[in-house]
């Protein structure tokens, strides 16, 4: 039989309407404000895994498949920041690794520049990519977890790597250059 996670929103009154929820935060239940860093660590987190989802549901190939990685990379990232579990700092990292490897293999000849998207899954790339870069400095400001820093920090590099392989415009200082991997149909792309 079917039932509602959250059976509350029948009776109209839930935990959580008065701006308190409970967060585990390295192993520790704690009752905090919705304002708190904590929570907002955590906002942000899962923001980052949305957007790397959307954009791995409209990739294909290996764009995909690292793409997933790194969703999995930052959801133990959240599991390790829940509980404090070391095991999931490690399989962070393996996701990691492993999204690295594969994005080395599709490196981007398009020259280095600010880039700004031509197509759809590039543009979702980056959305995602800005999530993580948020998450990453939500993080800085806490005292406990810094050391999954650099995983945001590599997680934001690799899916900037990944924008470089799909169409965009590379603004540099000698001007702008669009950039059009030759397995792209130039209807698919916005033009300028």
């Amino acid at each position: 039989m079917a039932k509602l996670a959250k059976p509350c929103i029948l009776a109209g009154s839930c935990p959580g309407d008065l701006g308190e929820t409970e967060v585990l935060w390295f192993g520790e239940v704690k009752c905090v404000s919705k304002a708190s860093a904590v929570v907002k660590l955590f906002g942000a987190l899962e923001a980052a895994i949305v957007h790397v989802n959307l954009a791995a549901v409209k990739a294909e190939g290996r764009t995909r498949r690292i793409l997933w990685l790194v969703l999995w990379a930052l959801q133990y990232t959240g599991f390790y920041l829940s509980t404090g579990d070391s095991a999931y700092l490690e399989k962070a990292l393996g996701s990691l690794r492993r999204a690295v490897k594969l994005s080395y293999a599709l490196a981007s000849d398009a020259p280095l520049g600010w880039v700004v998207c031509l197509d759809e899954v590039c543009a979702y790339i980056n959305a995602a990519r800005a999530w993580v870069r948020w998450t990453e400095r939500r993080l800085a400001q806490l005292d406990r977890g810094r050391e999954v820093i650099m995983v945001l920090n590599h997680v934001g590099n690799v899916l900037f790597e990944l924008m470089r392989t799909r169409s965009h415009m590379v603004l540099t200082r000698g001007g702008v250059a669009k950039y059009i991997p030759t397995s792209v149909q130039p209807d698919r792309l916005l033009n300028f």
